[in-house]
């Protein structure tokens, strides 16, 4: 497990505005003095598991045959999602970096993508953590027949080319915030469509992320 720039957030001071944008677009925006080392990243609505106008959001960078990414999605993600997503504090993005010794891991990522378009995200993330094992030998066609997607237009996203630009993107992103190991985190507030905060690296006790995300949720004093 690789560790980067793990260390107690600096204290910062932030004042939230909650403004009316168009329907279904209501959020927070924060004006803050940040921390000298803070990070940003593009915000992202897609793969995302909480309220659109939380608080604080976690980023998380992943690669499906990263062995602790799979340990974070299974035992971490559940207690986070009971203390802080479901009471609408925290929102959760998942964005893909398939590393490049791991082969498989951007088709997979492609995969879940594909199922994304689909409204079937999480099935398919979910199913191909618990298989992760046996990646190198999944036939993904055959994924999204199980889960009773529409296996042409599977296949056809597939091939898309976009798909493999919004998996650049990702890896932009996670470059840009000084990420290069997985799993990685950036747990911040929402700014002018940014998520500006503090990164660090490796599967964690539930204590770190839970310390950071009480940082930044105090900070906005909406706790």
């Amino acid at each position: 497990m690789r560790h980067v720039n793990l260390k107690p957030l600096a204290v910062f001071t932030a004042i939230i505005v909650v403004a009316s944008f168009n329907v279904g677009r209501q959020q927070s925006e924060a004006v803050a003095t940040v921390p000298d080392d803070a990070v940003t990243v593009p915000d992202n609505r897609q793969s995302a598991l909480g309220e659109s106008q939380a608080p604080v959001v976690m980023v998380v960078f992943t690669d499906y045959q990263c062995a602790y990414c799979k340990k974070f999605f299974e035992e971490r993600l559940p207690e986070i999602n009971d203390r802080f997503v479901e009471s609408g504090q925290v929102r959760v993005v998942i964005r893909d970096l398939p590393l490049k010794r791991h082969k498989f891991a951007r088709p997979a990522a492609a995969a879940a993508a594909c199922a994304d378009r689909q409204d079937s995200y999480r099935p398919m993330h979910e199913t191909l953590y618990a298989r992760q094992a046996a990646i190198p030998e999944l036939e993904f066609s055959d994924l999204a027949s199980e889960l009773d997607l529409d296996v042409d237009g599977f296949d056809a996203c597939m091939a898309d080319p976009k798909i493999q630009d919004g998996i650049d993107a990702d890896i932009a992103a996670a470059k840009g915030a000084r990420v290069a190991g997985t799993p990685a985190f950036l747990i911040g507030v929402p700014v002018d469509g940014r998520v500006v905060g503090s990164v660090f690296t490796g599967f964690q006790p539930l204590s770190v992320y839970e310390a950071e995300i009480r940082e930044y949720l105090e900070s906005t004093d909406r706790s």
